[in-house]
């Protein structure tokens, strides 16, 4: 405790100058927080989307595969089941209120046991062909209970009747998925009731999502499906979830990729400005370093002083920093708009406030090195001299 009058001496010399040290380190610290923050969120993404989980659709655009190869890649071996995927993209009301609803069937129930379905909801679609099932947080966002009437118009029509909307009602409310997938709207709908509706070019195209008992035979059970058809009239392209996730992060430059850069400069600012306002303050204060000396203060006693006056301001603008980084978090999934991935919010986690902190403490002993060794090698009669003592 005897330091801090000495420290707090140290800030007050130059009031203004170190409020703005601190300020700049505070705005330092909270982009270096904010990238790493942004950097898990896509690392996220990325994660939630499972190896051992296939995407399976046509290689060349605009079709899908015919619903009847799903009993021949059940067949090969490897594979523990096969759920067919198609979307309707659409929104409720207002153009701005958009939504997707995924199609499903009882395979897709049975193949994707992450979804957390059971075959009593997949009652529910049957007794309510033209119903839709909700997820427990998006009937909440929504604000839809069982019964509403919930219709859903397309940008596309692709009903038969070239009706505008889907007259869909709200069958009931299930549990969310185990966990978040960018792919995955969590409303579900029948697939039986689509297939009947919609327009007959597409009826009997799908995609599929392949569940596979091993994720290391992902790119082998790739290449098995992709040379099983592609000499058909409809070649196939398999791809494990993962990879394609990573595949559209990775297709331009995005945050993840800038984020550690950004990072890193944010890190060299904070040494840079530590260091030069640790070197500045000692500089001018060598008359008292040597008053200090002179009364006793040994080089660890003043190795002490000179890490406290560095350390405690990094310290200080870090658990600012990371606040403020907090409060930004939640606006980071705007980045992946247009991206094809869908972020979650970002979050501050103990990990990266241990790290801002660790960080923090290293840059204050870095910055303190050139000055200690500028006062080990003083000499204190010519500075007491100079300084008229």
């Amino acid at each position: 405790m005897r330091y801090l009058p000495l420290v707090w001496a140290a800030f007050r010399r130059h009031t203004t100058e170190s409020l703005l040290t601190f300020l700049v380190l505070t705005v330092a610290f909270t982009l270096f927080g904010a990238m790493l923050a942004l950097r898990a969120a896509y690392d996220h993404a990325i994660e939630v989307n499972r190896m051992d989980r296939l995407f399976v659709t046509a290689r060349f655009c605009c079709t899908g595969l015919s619903i009847g190869r799903r009993a021949e890649i059940e067949r090969m071996p490897g594979v523990r089941g096969v759920g067919l995927i198609d979307a309707l993209l659409g929104f409720h009301q207002e153009p701005s209120m958009q939504l997707g609803v995924w199609m499903i069937d009882a395979g897709t129930i049975a193949a994707i046991p992450e979804l957390r379905l059971t075959p009593e909801d997949w009652k529910l679609l049957q007794a309510t062909p033209n119903g839709l099932l909700f997820t427990r947080s998006l009937a909440a966002l929504w604000k839809v209970k069982a019964g509403d009437a919930f219709p859903v118009k397309t940008s596309n029509n692709r009903r038969e009747d070239h009706a505008e909307a889907w007259p869909f009602t709200v069958a009931g409310v299930v549990n969310d998925p185990a966990t978040q997938i960018d792919w995955m709207p969590n409303i579900y709908a029948s697939y039986d009731y689509f297939e009947a509706s919609r327009s007959r070019e597409e009826r009997g195209l799908v995609q599929f999502v392949v569940a596979i008992d091993n994720p290391d035979d992902a790119r082998s059970i790739c290449r098995q499906i992709d040379t099983r058809y592609a000499n058909s009239e409809t070649p196939s392209y398999c791809e494990p979830l993962r990879i394609g996730a990573q595949n559209v992060v990775d297709s331009t430059i995005t945050m993840r990729q800038m984020s550690l850069g950004i990072g890193a400069a944010g890190l060299f600012m904070i040494l840079f400005l530590c260091a030069n306002s640790v070197a500045e303050s000692v500089r001018e204060r060598l008359p008292e370093f040597a008053v200090l000396k002179t009364i006793g203060f040994g080089d660890r006693q003043v190795a002490t002083l000179v890490v406290l006056e560095s350390v405690l301001p990094a310290v200080s603008g870090a658990v600012l920093g990371m606040a403020l980084a907090s409060l930004l978090s939640s606006f980071t999934s705007r980045l992946g708009e247009g991206s094809g991935l869908t972020l979650p919010a970002a979050s501050i986690s103990g990990g990266i406030v241990a790290l801002s902190l660790g960080v923090a403490l290293l840059v204050g002993a870095v910055s303190a090195l050139l000055p200690l060794r500028r006062l080990r090698t003083m000499e204190l009669a010519p500075v007491l001299a100079l300084a008229g003592l």
